[in-house]
């Protein structure tokens, strides 16, 4: 959500879209670390402290983040820290915020088991990349987008790349993954703009559908 520095125009806008989407359907959004927390854990790798700390680093900032977007909706009370409780809050409000939830879990996670929990049948992942890609496309020119792709091809491609660290996790993690296929979740992977992601949920995406 946030490429730097707070963006409120961002803000805003993305918890305009989920207002509407809320008028129709239940809605579960995961806030991710975003950058603002890369400063916090670099200064705690230099420090040499073990990944499950670098992961509570993150999960602090995930939080800090829902919390913005939380008041930005309108949403009273703590962010949720449990999928129980985020799900108890979806159901009450028909919207619910959260960040991340225990080490070794990826915000990636902690959305598939979510949807899973308030029984999702698309998950729409806004991130800094435009889909899923053979190789890492700011790295690799040659690296070619997948449109579509079965979730047996995401799985494999998770297995091959998902480093499991913090801030060093494939575009969509292993366990999600395995997550979205057991329930058989159909999932986007998009660039977070508001205009992708409102395309999306309208049913024109210019990313990578997994099904």
């Amino acid at each position: 959500m946030f490429p730097g520095k707070t963006d409120a125009g961002y803000v805003k806008e993305v918890s305009s879209i989920l207002q509407r989407l809320k008028r129709r359907t239940v809605v579960g959004v995961v806030v991710g670390m975003g950058k603002r927390g890369e400063k916090a854990l670099l200064a705690a790798r230099k420090r040499r402290v073990s990944e499950y700390d670098l992961d509570a680093v993150a999960i602090r900032q995930t939080r800090k983040n829902a919390m913005l977007l939380r008041k930005a909706l309108g949403l009273r009370g703590k962010v949720p820290a449990t999928i129980d409780e985020a799900r108890r809050e979806a159901k009450r409000k028909g919207i619910t915020v959260m960040g991340g939830t225990v080490p070794g879990h990826t915000t990636n996670t902690v959305a598939a088991l979510l949807a899973e929990a308030i029984g999702a049948k698309k998950l729409v992942n806004a991130t800094n990349v435009d889909g899923v890609y053979t190789k890492d496309p700011r790295k690799h020119k040659s690296a070619k987008k997948f449109r579509k792709m079965k979730f047996a091809r995401l799985i494999s491609l998770s297995a091959e790349q998902d480093a499991r660290g913090a801030r060093t996790h494939f575009v969509f993690d292993l366990l999600a993954a395995k997550l979205i296929a057991r329930s058989k979740i159909r999932t986007f992977i998009i660039n977070g703009t508001p205009g992708e992601i409102e395309s999306t949920l309208k049913g024109r995406t210019r990313g990578t559908v997994v099904q």
